[in-house]
């Protein structure tokens, strides 16, 4: 069973120590950086390769979006989600796109279908199969297919960590109130 409250707890950014403070960044308000600061040498480590796969990204940001959707929905996570579909919304994707990328429904597009099949794969069989790898590569170049794999596979371990860590949304999050999206 998961855990209901937290289970590691939260510093607030007016308690951070310097070294906190410092790595924290602009990201001090979210829970995330509140637990995880508590850890600065993992948390300054990780987020370059977090900040890589989002927003250096080679991937079209819907595209990203699609397959960070799905991946959260099928590891049954609720803090990423969140910040993902106000993500998915700033970036102008509907609620029906939204809804359907958690899905995998029928209601994308032909290529967004094969990302979320790319998805699926992903998490539940830890490899592209090569039917998926070829749709992909008709449209991704090697850069691409390559940071599909590594942000599939970020958000399945940013599942791991906030569904043990029982890490709540902020409260009153609402859409455009994420910092840095």
């Amino acid at each position: 069973m998961r855990p209901t409250t937290p289970r590691i707890p939260m510093i607030a950014p007016k308690d951070f120590t310097p070294e906190q403070a410092a790595i924290a960044g602009g990201w001090g308000e979210l829970n995330f950086t509140q637990m995880m600061v508590q850890h600065p040498g993992l948390y300054r480590t990780y987020m370059p390769f977090g900040e890589k796969l989002m927003r250096g990204s080679e991937l079209p940001a819907k595209d990203r979006e699609i397959l960070v959707l799905r991946a959260v929905a099928l590891c049954r996570e609720t803090y990423e989600a969140t910040h993902h579909v106000l993500i998915a919304r700033n970036i102008g994707m509907t609620e029906a796109e939204i809804a359907a990328a958690q899905s995998g429904g029928a209601a994308l597009a032909p290529f967004e279908q094969t990302l979320a099949k790319a998805a699926e794969e992903l998490v539940l069989d830890h490899c592209l199969s090569e039917a998926t790898w070829a749709q992909l590569a008709e449209r991704y170049t090697q850069v691409q297919m390559m940071e599909l794999v590594f942000l599939v596979g970020e958000y399945v371990m940013l599942a791991m960590v906030t569904n043990s860590f029982g890490m709540p949304v902020e409260a009153g999050l609402h859409a455009g109130s994420v910092p840095n999206a």
